[in-house]
């Protein structure tokens, strides 16, 4: 994925509005996709910002998360994603079939509004299935799913993932 432009505001000394940082932010995971989605291509993915909920809005601080990939915001986090898709192999997803529909099935404890950017992915529950396209908006709450790109063109979408309560 080309790196997504990320522009974060802050403030001076005097307390004027500047823009703090200006720069591109790169896949997590370096074009190799992760590890436990390889059936269904290299995903690509940029972590642009998590914070505390209520936001400290107080100095002029970087919050992207330190260390290594985790799939989940940190307890009382919210976390801004960019992901690409790749266009899936023929025959990889399996609609009607349950949690057998799809190898990417897994569940999060958050709630995530994914906003569809560019392209159009398949956003796959247990009982079924709907295709989003770009301007599309899912707000995702806890359950198993999976992301099925049978379109043959990358699809980008933003996520917001707020860490939730466990069900």
């Amino acid at each position: 994925m080309k790196p997504v432009r990320r522009v974060v505001t802050g403030h001076d000394a005097q307390g004027r509005s500047i823009f703090l940082i200006d720069a591109g932010v790169q896949d997590v995971f370096g074009g190799g996709g992760m590890d436990d989605f390889r059936d269904q291509g290299a995903l690509a993915l940029a972590e642009l910002w998590a914070t505390g909920v209520p936001a400290d809005n107080t100095g002029n601080v970087d919050s992207r998360r330190p260390g290594g990939f985790e799939l989940e915001p940190s307890p009382g986090q919210l976390m801004l994603r960019v992901a690409e898709l790749p266009p899936e192999p023929e025959g990889i997803a399996k609609p009607g079939k349950g949690l057998e529909s799809h190898p990417g099935f897994h569940k999060t404890e958050t709630v995530d509004f994914i906003i569809v950017l560019e392209g159009e992915v398949y956003s796959m529950m247990e009982t079924g299935e709907t295709l989003l396209k770009a301007g599309d908006v899912l707000i995702q709450r806890g359950t198993n799913h999976a992301w099925s790109n049978r379109s043959g063109k990358v699809c980008k979408i933003a996520a917001v993932m707020l860490n939730a309560r466990p069900l």
